[in-house]
């Protein structure tokens, strides 16, 4: 698989993100959040708070949820921006924001 010749571990989980994140109590090196529409939300980004991972990348189809995310973890900042055109002729386009703890 892709992570066994990247030298990574891979662990994923089902559960709802808002139960997972509430249950966990280490740090995890990294986050790949692609929300719905709606974002993060006011619990998610909190649990991200108090969970503090070094890295957070999100992947967001709207940016007016990606900025109430953003400025709800404050204690990061926007490392890079990439915006994808995923469905070209149309006005949308993926946001990927890749944040750093400051």
């Amino acid at each position: 698989m892709n992570e066994q010749r990247a030298g990574t571990e891979v662990t994923i989980h089902r559960a709802r993100v808002e139960d997972y994140l509430r249950e966990i109590t280490q740090t995890p090196d990294f986050v790949l959040a692609d929300p719905p529409r709606t974002g993060l939300g006011k619990i998610v980004t909190s649990h991200l708070e108090r969970l503090a991972p070094p890295r957070l990348t999100i992947v967001s189809c709207d940016p007016a949820t990606l900025a109430r995310d953003l400025a709800a973890l404050s204690s990061y900042k926007i490392d890079r921006l990439t915006l994808v055109d995923l469905f070209p002729q149309t006005y949308h386009l993926e946001t990927v924001a890749h944040l750093v703890r400051s």
